[in-house]
Protein backbone atom coordinates (compact mmCIF):
# COMPACT_ATOMS: atom_id res chain seq x y z
CA UNK A 1 0.00 0.00 0.00
CA UNK A 2 2.51 2.60 0.62
CA UNK A 3 4.26 1.86 -2.29
CA UNK A 4 1.02 2.56 -4.22
CA UNK A 5 0.20 5.31 -2.79
CA UNK A 6 3.65 6.91 -3.58
CA UNK A 7 2.60 6.53 -7.20
CA UNK A 8 -0.71 8.30 -6.85
CA UNK A 9 0.54 11.36 -8.03
CA UNK A 10 0.77 10.20 -11.49
CA UNK A 11 -3.17 9.63 -12.41
CA UNK A 12 -3.32 12.73 -10.27
CA UNK A 13 -1.05 15.41 -12.74
CA UNK A 14 -2.84 13.47 -15.62
CA UNK A 15 -6.28 14.26 -14.37
CA UNK A 16 -5.36 18.07 -13.51
CA UNK A 17 -3.95 18.04 -17.33
CA UNK A 18 -6.87 16.90 -18.86
CA UNK A 19 -9.35 18.99 -16.73
CA UNK A 20 -6.91 21.84 -17.69
CA UNK A 21 -6.50 20.90 -21.75
CA UNK A 22 -10.73 20.14 -21.55
CA UNK A 23 -10.61 23.90 -20.04
CA UNK A 24 -8.93 25.56 -22.76
CA UNK A 25 -10.03 23.39 -25.74
CA UNK A 26 -14.03 24.17 -24.26
CA UNK A 27 -13.49 28.20 -23.57
CA UNK A 28 -10.62 29.25 -25.61
CA UNK A 29 -10.20 26.90 -29.10
CA UNK A 30 -13.71 26.22 -29.32
CA UNK A 31 -15.48 22.61 -30.10
CA UNK A 32 -15.81 19.92 -26.84
CA UNK A 33 -13.01 18.68 -24.80
CA UNK A 34 -13.33 15.05 -24.63
CA UNK A 35 -14.25 15.33 -20.21
CA UNK A 36 -16.96 17.81 -21.19
CA UNK A 37 -18.09 16.45 -24.17
CA UNK A 38 -18.77 13.10 -22.16
CA UNK A 39 -20.33 14.73 -19.06
CA UNK A 40 -22.62 16.71 -21.52
CA UNK A 41 -23.98 14.14 -23.74
CA UNK A 42 -24.60 11.73 -20.83
CA UNK A 43 -26.68 14.76 -19.03
CA UNK A 44 -28.79 15.66 -21.94
CA UNK A 45 -29.51 11.73 -22.60
CA UNK A 46 -30.93 11.66 -19.35
CA UNK A 47 -32.99 14.57 -19.31
CA UNK A 48 -34.45 13.73 -23.05
CA UNK A 49 -35.26 10.42 -22.05
CA UNK A 50 -36.80 12.01 -18.74
CA UNK A 51 -38.54 14.68 -20.45
CA UNK A 52 -39.72 11.84 -23.26
CA UNK A 53 -41.20 9.43 -21.07
CA UNK A 54 -42.97 12.33 -18.61
CA UNK A 55 -44.04 13.95 -21.60
CA UNK A 56 -42.86 17.28 -19.76
CA UNK A 57 -40.76 19.49 -22.19
CA UNK A 58 -40.33 21.90 -18.96
CA UNK A 59 -37.80 19.11 -18.14
CA UNK A 60 -36.15 19.41 -21.46
CA UNK A 61 -35.66 23.29 -20.67
CA UNK A 62 -33.55 22.62 -17.78
CA UNK A 63 -31.02 20.77 -20.17
CA UNK A 64 -29.07 24.34 -20.63
CA UNK A 65 -28.46 24.93 -16.79
CA UNK A 66 -27.27 21.51 -15.91
CA UNK A 67 -25.25 21.21 -18.93
CA UNK A 68 -23.80 24.46 -17.68
CA UNK A 69 -23.49 23.66 -14.18
CA UNK A 70 -22.51 19.93 -14.99
CA UNK A 71 -19.63 21.32 -16.75
CA UNK A 72 -18.63 23.50 -14.18
CA UNK A 73 -18.63 20.76 -11.67
CA UNK A 74 -16.63 18.26 -13.54
CA UNK A 75 -13.73 20.90 -14.35
CA UNK A 76 -14.02 21.64 -10.07
CA UNK A 77 -14.08 18.03 -9.25
CA UNK A 78 -11.68 17.48 -11.29
CA UNK A 79 -8.81 19.71 -10.78
CA UNK A 80 -9.71 18.74 -6.76
CA UNK A 81 -9.39 14.91 -6.97
CA UNK A 82 -6.19 15.62 -9.16
CA UNK A 83 -4.15 17.61 -6.90
CA UNK A 84 -5.52 16.21 -3.80
CA UNK A 85 -3.94 12.57 -5.50
CA UNK A 86 -0.68 14.51 -5.55
CA UNK A 87 -0.61 15.83 -2.22
CA UNK A 88 -1.61 12.27 -0.55
CA UNK A 89 1.02 10.58 -2.67
CA UNK A 90 3.53 11.56 -0.01
CA UNK A 91 3.22 11.00 3.52
CA UNK A 92 3.71 14.43 5.92
CA UNK A 93 3.67 16.99 2.47
CA UNK A 94 0.74 18.37 4.12
CA UNK A 95 0.54 18.58 8.39
CA UNK A 96 -1.00 21.02 10.71
CA UNK A 97 -0.21 24.46 10.80
CA UNK A 98 0.93 24.49 14.76
CA UNK A 99 0.59 20.96 15.47
CA UNK A 100 3.25 20.19 12.59
CA UNK A 101 1.59 16.61 12.35
CA UNK A 102 1.02 14.87 9.20
CA UNK A 103 -2.50 15.44 7.50
CA UNK A 104 -4.96 12.91 7.67
CA UNK A 105 -6.79 12.52 4.39
CA UNK A 106 -9.84 14.36 4.58
CA UNK A 107 -7.66 16.63 5.65
CA UNK A 108 -5.56 17.13 2.71
CA UNK A 109 -9.06 17.12 0.56
CA UNK A 110 -9.99 20.06 2.70
CA UNK A 111 -6.50 21.83 2.19
CA UNK A 112 -6.58 21.23 -1.89
CA UNK A 113 -9.82 22.38 -1.55
CA UNK A 114 -9.38 25.40 -0.50
CA UNK A 115 -5.85 25.72 -2.28
CA UNK A 116 -8.22 25.49 -5.49
CA UNK A 117 -10.59 28.06 -4.14
CA UNK A 118 -7.63 30.53 -3.70
CA UNK A 119 -8.84 31.17 -0.27
CA UNK A 120 -5.90 30.48 1.83
CA UNK A 121 -7.12 29.98 5.70
CA UNK A 122 -3.75 28.62 6.59
CA UNK A 123 -4.78 26.08 9.12
CA UNK A 124 -2.70 23.99 7.48
CA UNK A 125 0.68 24.06 4.93
CA UNK A 126 3.11 22.41 3.37
CA UNK A 127 6.59 20.61 4.77
CA UNK A 128 8.95 21.19 1.94
CA UNK A 129 10.05 23.87 -1.13
CA UNK A 130 8.94 21.56 -3.71
CA UNK A 131 5.27 20.65 -2.01
CA UNK A 132 5.21 24.70 -1.86
CA UNK A 133 5.95 25.29 -5.08
CA UNK A 134 3.08 23.03 -6.81
CA UNK A 135 0.59 24.23 -3.72
CA UNK A 136 1.28 27.70 -5.94
CA UNK A 137 0.37 25.49 -9.44
CA UNK A 138 -2.63 24.16 -7.87
CA UNK A 139 -3.61 28.12 -6.68
CA UNK A 140 -3.03 29.03 -10.29
CA UNK A 141 -4.86 26.04 -11.64
CA UNK A 142 -8.03 27.18 -9.62
CA UNK A 143 -7.31 30.66 -10.29
CA UNK A 144 -7.71 29.46 -14.41
CA UNK A 145 -10.65 27.34 -13.66
CA UNK A 146 -12.50 29.92 -11.89
CA UNK A 147 -11.51 32.67 -14.33
CA UNK A 148 -12.43 30.50 -17.47
CA UNK A 149 -15.71 29.43 -15.89
CA UNK A 150 -16.70 32.84 -16.25
CA UNK A 151 -15.56 33.38 -20.21
CA UNK A 152 -17.59 29.78 -20.49
CA UNK A 153 -20.98 30.99 -18.84
CA UNK A 154 -20.94 34.94 -19.90
CA UNK A 155 -21.12 33.93 -23.97
CA UNK A 156 -23.28 30.42 -23.08
CA UNK A 157 -26.05 33.14 -21.97
CA UNK A 158 -25.56 35.69 -24.80
CA UNK A 159 -25.68 32.41 -27.60
CA UNK A 160 -29.28 31.54 -25.03
CA UNK A 161 -30.73 34.70 -25.68
CA UNK A 162 -29.76 35.50 -29.16
CA UNK A 163 -31.41 32.04 -30.19
CA UNK A 164 -34.62 33.20 -28.53
CA UNK A 165 -34.29 36.66 -29.88
CA UNK A 166 -34.83 35.37 -33.41
CA UNK A 167 -37.33 32.34 -32.60
CA UNK A 168 -39.41 35.62 -31.42
CA UNK A 169 -38.92 37.40 -34.48
CA UNK A 170 -39.70 34.29 -37.03
CA UNK A 171 -42.58 33.34 -34.44
CA UNK A 172 -43.89 36.42 -34.35
CA UNK A 173 -43.34 36.92 -38.43
CA UNK A 174 -45.42 34.26 -38.71
CA UNK A 175 -47.04 30.92 -37.25
CA UNK A 176 -45.93 28.88 -39.68
CA UNK A 177 -43.72 28.14 -42.76
CA UNK A 178 -46.59 29.32 -44.97
CA UNK A 179 -47.63 32.61 -42.94
CA UNK A 180 -43.77 33.38 -42.76
CA UNK A 181 -43.79 33.73 -47.07
CA UNK A 182 -47.38 35.53 -46.70
CA UNK A 183 -46.09 37.48 -44.24
CA UNK A 184 -43.10 38.96 -45.93
CA UNK A 185 -45.16 39.11 -49.46
CA UNK A 186 -47.39 41.45 -48.18
CA UNK A 187 -46.59 42.64 -44.66
CA UNK A 188 -43.12 43.70 -44.42
CA UNK A 189 -41.42 46.66 -46.84
CA UNK A 190 -38.96 44.78 -47.55
CA UNK A 191 -40.85 42.11 -49.11
CA UNK A 192 -39.26 38.13 -49.06
CA UNK A 193 -35.90 39.76 -48.66
CA UNK A 194 -36.46 39.89 -44.75
CA UNK A 195 -36.48 36.33 -44.79
CA UNK A 196 -33.26 36.27 -46.93
CA UNK A 197 -30.93 38.50 -46.49
CA UNK A 198 -32.48 40.33 -43.82
CA UNK A 199 -31.31 36.95 -41.48
CA UNK A 200 -27.94 36.75 -43.10
CA UNK A 201 -26.04 38.34 -40.02
CA UNK A 202 -27.90 37.05 -37.49
CA UNK A 203 -27.62 33.47 -39.20
CA UNK A 204 -24.64 33.69 -39.52
CA UNK A 205 -23.24 34.76 -35.89
CA UNK A 206 -25.54 31.54 -34.58
CA UNK A 207 -23.97 29.31 -36.61
CA UNK A 208 -20.76 30.31 -35.72
CA UNK A 209 -21.35 30.65 -32.44
CA UNK A 210 -23.45 26.81 -32.13
CA UNK A 211 -20.04 26.01 -34.25
CA UNK A 212 -17.65 26.97 -31.48
CA UNK A 213 -20.03 26.03 -28.97
CA UNK A 214 -21.40 22.67 -29.63
CA UNK A 215 -23.15 22.22 -26.51
CA UNK A 216 -25.53 24.53 -27.66
CA UNK A 217 -27.39 22.67 -29.35
CA UNK A 218 -28.81 21.01 -26.85
CA UNK A 219 -30.30 23.72 -25.52
CA UNK A 220 -34.69 24.19 -25.10
CA UNK A 221 -37.22 26.52 -24.43
CA UNK A 222 -40.28 25.02 -22.86
CA UNK A 223 -42.86 27.77 -25.12
CA UNK A 224 -43.29 27.94 -28.81
CA UNK A 225 -42.55 31.55 -28.73
CA UNK A 226 -38.71 31.33 -27.60
CA UNK A 227 -38.35 27.91 -29.16
CA UNK A 228 -35.60 27.61 -32.07
CA UNK A 229 -36.12 24.08 -32.46
CA UNK A 230 -39.43 25.23 -33.94
CA UNK A 231 -38.79 28.61 -35.60
CA UNK A 232 -35.18 27.83 -37.53
CA UNK A 233 -37.32 24.59 -39.02
CA UNK A 234 -40.31 26.57 -40.13
CA UNK A 235 -37.69 29.09 -41.77
CA UNK A 236 -35.72 26.26 -43.58
CA UNK A 237 -39.33 25.73 -45.00
CA UNK A 238 -40.48 28.64 -45.62
CA UNK A 239 -37.53 29.23 -47.71
CA UNK A 240 -38.37 25.93 -49.50
CA UNK A 241 -41.38 27.33 -50.45
CA UNK A 242 -39.95 30.51 -51.67
CA UNK A 243 -37.56 28.40 -53.63
CA UNK A 244 -39.81 25.59 -54.96
CA UNK A 245 -43.16 27.12 -54.91
CA UNK A 246 -42.59 30.42 -56.01
CA UNK A 247 -42.76 30.90 -59.99
CA UNK A 248 -39.53 32.68 -61.59
CA UNK A 249 -36.09 32.74 -60.44
CA UNK A 250 -35.24 32.35 -56.84
CA UNK A 251 -34.39 35.85 -54.86
CA UNK A 252 -30.92 36.69 -54.76
CA UNK A 253 -29.01 35.13 -51.05
CA UNK A 254 -31.59 32.49 -50.88
CA UNK A 255 -29.09 29.68 -51.69
CA UNK A 256 -26.99 31.83 -48.16
CA UNK A 257 -29.85 31.05 -46.15
CA UNK A 258 -30.31 28.05 -47.01
CA UNK A 259 -26.72 26.64 -46.56
CA UNK A 260 -26.78 28.77 -43.03
CA UNK A 261 -29.86 26.66 -41.99
CA UNK A 262 -29.04 23.95 -43.60
CA UNK A 263 -25.14 23.83 -41.38
CA UNK A 264 -27.68 24.69 -38.26
CA UNK A 265 -29.94 21.89 -38.30
CA UNK A 266 -27.36 19.14 -39.50
CA UNK A 267 -25.14 20.00 -36.51
CA UNK A 268 -28.05 20.13 -34.50
CA UNK A 269 -28.63 16.55 -35.29
CA UNK A 270 -24.40 15.37 -35.41
CA UNK A 271 -25.02 16.52 -31.23
CA UNK A 272 -28.12 15.35 -30.80
CA UNK A 273 -27.79 11.76 -31.94
CA UNK A 274 -31.19 10.79 -32.22
CA UNK A 275 -32.81 8.36 -35.58
CA UNK A 276 -33.30 10.38 -38.69
CA UNK A 277 -36.82 10.61 -39.61
CA UNK A 278 -38.74 10.28 -42.92
CA UNK A 279 -38.72 13.89 -44.71
CA UNK A 280 -41.77 15.28 -43.19
CA UNK A 281 -45.31 15.57 -45.82
CA UNK A 282 -44.97 18.18 -48.49
CA UNK A 283 -46.28 21.81 -47.05
CA UNK A 284 -49.85 22.88 -48.82
CA UNK A 285 -50.11 25.54 -50.96
CA UNK A 286 -53.66 26.38 -50.30
CA UNK A 287 -52.94 29.30 -47.81
CA UNK A 288 -50.97 30.68 -50.72
CA UNK A 289 -53.27 30.60 -52.94
CA UNK A 290 -55.87 31.77 -50.02
CA UNK A 291 -53.74 34.84 -50.40
CA UNK A 292 -53.78 35.54 -53.66
CA UNK A 293 -50.10 34.29 -53.88
CA UNK A 294 -49.77 32.43 -57.60
CA UNK A 295 -47.28 29.55 -57.03
CA UNK A 296 -46.39 26.68 -59.73
CA UNK A 297 -48.31 23.27 -60.31
CA UNK A 298 -48.36 21.19 -57.62
CA UNK A 299 -46.33 18.84 -59.78
CA UNK A 300 -43.25 21.07 -59.91
CA UNK A 301 -43.24 21.94 -56.47
CA UNK A 302 -43.55 17.71 -55.55
CA UNK A 303 -40.45 17.38 -57.97
CA UNK A 304 -38.28 20.13 -56.10
CA UNK A 305 -39.18 19.30 -52.86
CA UNK A 306 -37.89 15.83 -53.31
CA UNK A 307 -33.98 17.20 -54.18
CA UNK A 308 -34.21 18.44 -50.59
CA UNK A 309 -35.43 15.32 -49.09
CA UNK A 310 -32.51 14.82 -46.82
CA UNK A 311 -32.53 18.42 -45.75
CA UNK A 312 -35.90 17.98 -44.67
CA UNK A 313 -35.31 15.49 -42.76
CA UNK A 314 -32.64 17.07 -40.73
CA UNK A 315 -35.51 19.78 -39.91
CA UNK A 316 -37.92 17.13 -38.99
CA UNK A 317 -35.20 15.67 -36.34
CA UNK A 318 -34.80 18.95 -35.13
CA UNK A 319 -38.41 19.45 -34.33
CA UNK A 320 -39.09 16.28 -32.71
CA UNK A 321 -35.86 16.64 -31.06
CA UNK A 322 -37.56 19.46 -29.15
CA UNK A 323 -40.70 17.18 -28.47
CA UNK A 324 -42.70 19.21 -30.88
CA UNK A 325 -44.70 18.13 -33.89
CA UNK A 326 -44.62 19.26 -37.34
CA UNK A 327 -47.61 20.28 -37.59
CA UNK A 328 -46.53 23.48 -35.90
CA UNK A 329 -43.73 24.28 -38.57
CA UNK A 330 -45.88 23.88 -41.81
CA UNK A 331 -49.49 23.10 -42.75
CA UNK A 332 -49.82 19.95 -44.87
CA UNK A 333 -52.34 19.37 -47.33
CA UNK A 334 -56.09 18.90 -45.70
CA UNK A 335 -55.10 20.93 -42.64
CA UNK A 336 -57.10 24.36 -42.69
CA UNK A 337 -55.85 27.72 -42.04
CA UNK A 338 -54.04 28.71 -38.79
Amino acid sequence: MPMLRSLLWVPGLVLVGIVVHDLLKVTVQGGDGTLSQTVHQRVYQLLHALARRTGNRIVLAWAAPTIIVSALLTWTLGLWLGWTLVFWSSPGSVVGADSESPATFWSVVYYVGYTISTLGLGDLKTTATPWRMLTSVAALSGFVNLTFAITFVVPVAEARLERRELARLLRRSGPDAQALVIGALQDHPDGLQSLISGLHQTLNTLETKHDHAHYLHRFHDRTALESLSLALPALGEALLLIECALPGPPPPGLKLSRTLVDSLVRGHAKNCPSPLPAAPPPPSLAPLHDAGIATVSEAEFTACLAQHAEHRQFLRAMVEEGLWSWAQVARTAGEGAA
